[in-house]
């Protein structure tokens, strides 16, 4: 690639923020991973050479059951801990040093509690990244500016959220108010240490009063254990849509938008190509990457790059009843992979999508919330077969 190309992309594509330290730390001990296991320089594998997806699923099954005993099993030990310090000293000991004890023996068990589980992470999504056949680490990036598999992975594990990102003037937040975008962000930044710290306080705590506040507050250790291992299942259930999302996307450029496909695309459908992704975006009111590496792949296979207000709902709404018949079922179908590549359906997609669609609303709707099942469920091979883009309704 030309360094007058890089430039371009440079100008079009930036990150408003820099990796932070957790994504870093994420990053390393990924590629440490890669390293130690003789995967990094490994090439990475097509779908159709990937296991079948019963034996995906069970094998992530497994990967991800395995973390989770263990994730239960530390949350549980953290939170006994805590309350055998408190059955033992709380009325043996004065109030200042007792408090002083406790709090200390909160704030370690606290401490090995999160590290386990940010280990844990890292492992789960490093195994589920080689069995679906991204075993790079280090080239091959996603995104520009070096925005590979081990930082899409590492921000999934650490639940660290997605970068704010400019590309093509799109603005995926031009919905949400400043008010709620930032509480949004606080939330997300103080649930992975508050979470675990509020569930161990409000189950010791306030479970009854007295002696029966003591007997009650053994209740914490099941609790804080199962909420561990449910934060690890959802780990990987992102961390397996983000492998899915970037397998598609590859598919669907490299194998499907044909050469002889796109010569059949006008210029105004290949400008709705972009604006059928781009407002997705907007309507999921997320910077998913699922929905970003498709977007950025489509525009280089198309090579657009001038800037316009591409996630125009309206617009697009126009685009459609501008081109051909041909070229508008392609929009659809394309429409209705991108709502899907996510994971999710917003409310804002459910009540839009039917004005793009019309009479052919159920159909897709239809195909739409089965390929966001699948991606949930693990069934690559399955989701593959929904992914195709052509010239027919459906």
């Amino acid at each position: 690639m030309s360094e007058e190309i890089k430039q371009e992309k440079k100008v079009a594509y930036s990150r408003e923020e820099e990796a932070g330290f957790l994504e870093k730390i994420g990053v390393k001990y990924y590629r440490y991973l890669a390293q130690k296991s003789g995967t990094a320089d490994m090439e990475n594998v097509s779908i159709d050479d990937l296991a079948p997806d019963i034996t995906l699923k069970t094998l992530s099954a497994n990967i991800t059951a395995f973390a989770s005993v263990i994730a239960f099993a530390i949350g549980a030990l953290t939170t006994f801990v805590t309350i055998w310090v408190e059955w033992t000293y709380m009325y043996t000991m004065d109030s200042t040093s007792y408090y002083l004890l406790y709090g200390s023996v909160l704030i370690v068990m606290l401490v090995l509690e999160m590290s386990v589980l940010f280990w844990l992470g890292m492992k789960i999504v490093y195994s589920l990244a080689c069995l679906t056949g991204h075993n790079q680490a280090v080239k091959g990036s996603c995104l520009p500016g070096d925005d590979a598999v081990p930082n899409l992975l590492a921000r999934a594990a650490l639940e660290v959220p997605d970068p704010i990102i400019h590309y093509l003037g799109i603005d995926p937040l031009k919905h949400l108010s400043k008010s709620k975008l930032l509480m949004v962000a606080f939330l997300y930044k103080a649930k992975v240490i508050l979470s675990s710290m509020l569930v161990k306080f409000i189950c010791i705590r306030l479970f009854g009063k007295g002696e029966v506040r003591f007997t009650f507050s053994w209740v914490a250790i099941p609790i804080t254990g199962i909420w561990d291992a449910y934060t690890l299942y959802k780990v990987a259930r992102e961390a397996r849509l983000r492998l899915f999302g970037n397998k598609l996307a590859e598919h669907i450029i490299s194998d499907i938008l044909t050469d002889e496909l796109i010569d059949q695309l006008g210029p105004k459908a290949r400008e709705g190509s972009v604006r059928a992704i781009a407002t997705m975006m907007v309507l999921a009111q997320n910077y998913h990457p699922n929905m970003l590496v498709l977007l950025i792949r489509l525009c280089d296979k198309f090579n657009i790059e001038e800037n316009k207000e591409y996630d125009n709902w309206e617009d697009f709404l126009i685009i459609l009843d501008e081109v051909s018949e041909p070229e508008r079922n392609f929009l659809l179908d394309l429409l209705s992979v991108s709502a899907a590549f996510d994971g999710h359906l917003s409310q804002l997609e459910r009540f839009h999508l039917p004005q793009a669609f019309k009479e052919h609303t159920e159909v897709y709707m239809v195909r739409t919330e089965k390929l966001k099942d699948l991606l949930l469920n693990g069934e690559l091979h399955a989701a593959k077969e929904l992914c195709v883009l052509d010239l027919n309704v459906g």
